[in-house]
């Protein structure tokens, strides 16, 4: 069993572990995935914390406080996210997320490894492969640090990705890409077509570290210019793509614009108030659930007070900004 393959089964086991009918057994899960999350990805935050264990602000900043008051952890702050601040493992907390995961984590506490400029794309990733393990769409992952490590740190390795997923129902190995930025999207033809002949080499091979492509963004247009740059990669007369090799990665690569709305609001949202006992998110789901409701009520019973009810709900969405 390889490195890649040790971090899969040890992936899941911890950050869904955070039910339990006693307070201090809940604490303790709930710190362990926090550990799991960290040893895994290698640095976090609140926000993700927060969205992945459900929980109130208030809640997480006690759970934070508490793991570093055992000296587990670290906050450090930061301009690049908008909590301000990420959280590493100390020396002490890698020993126990190694214990934990059962694996070398081939880490160190050092702050001066976090690159910051890349911080919200980390992070997006992160939250991505972490709503999908909630959701039980997946049974394990590798994170892009992982990757690296079974590579042997070989950081220009065209094999290594933002993650690997597996597919919970059929077992497939799927590379996450995030797209934060707009650089790569469009008059770039070049390193779009380099970036295809990685994800090439490793769809046509029987050994390849995955098998299908999702990519993820914060902003739809971004996923679709990427598409489109694809589509006139592939019309183009000198196109280094074979058809059988088009329709491959066609085929393989999936745009999954579903999550820019939850990766834009937790992640680049500036205007979210940290404080709220709810992610302005889930206020907005919540809210639109309700008005889709009154609407149809008030479709099917023409009553002029539902009408009245709905109007006043929609000025009210509009007043909290959860309505344009």
């Amino acid at each position: 069993m390889n490195y890649m393959e040790r971090a899969i089964e040890s992936s899941i086991r911890h950050i869904k572990s955070t039910a339990a009918s006693d307070p201090a057994t809940l604490g303790m899960l709930r710190e362990n995935a926090v550990l799991a999350i960290l040893g895994t990805f290698r640095v976090s935050s609140k926000s993700v914390i927060q969205q992945h264990l459900g929980l109130r602000r208030e809640a997480v900043n006690k759970l934070i406080n508490r793991m570093k008051k055992k000296q587990l952890i670290v906050v450090h702050p930061s301009f690049a996210n908008t909590d301000n601040g990420y959280i590493l493992l100390t020396s002490h907390g890698i020993r126990e997320a190694e214990f934990l995961l059962n694996r070398e984590l081939h880490m160190r506490s050092d702050a001066s490894r976090v690159n910051e400029r890349n911080l919200i794309h980390d992070l997006s990733v992160q939250l991505v492969v972490l709503n999908l393990a909630k959701h039980q769409k997946i049974s394990g992952f590798a994170s892009e640090a992982d990757l690296a490590v079974m590579l042997e740190h070989r950081a220009n390795d065209p094999r290594l990705v933002d993650t690997v997923v597996v597919d919970a129902i059929t077992g497939c190995k799927i590379a996450i890409e995030m797209e934060t930025s707009n650089a790569k999207n469009k008059s770039n033809a070049d390193l779009r077509k380099r970036i295809l002949q990685k994800y090439l080499q490793e769809l046509e091979s029987n050994d390849g570290l995955y098998e299908f492509v999702f990519m993820y963004s914060h902003r739809q247009r971004f996923l679709t210019q990427i598409e489109k740059a694809h589509s006139r990669i592939f019309a183009s007369n000198q196109s280094s793509f074979s058809e059988t090799q088009q329709r491959l990665l066609s085929t393989s690569i999936k745009f999954k614009a579903t999550e820019c709305d939850l990766i834009y609001e937790l992640m680049f949202n500036s205007k979210r108030q940290l404080g709220d006992d709810k992610s302005e998110v889930i206020q907005k789901d919540e809210f639109l659930k309700q008005l889709a409701e009154l609407e149809k009520l008030a479709k099917n019973t023409q009553d002029r007070v539902v009408e009245i009810r709905l109007d006043g709900f929609r000025e009210a969405g509009k007043v909290l900004g959860l309505l344009n």
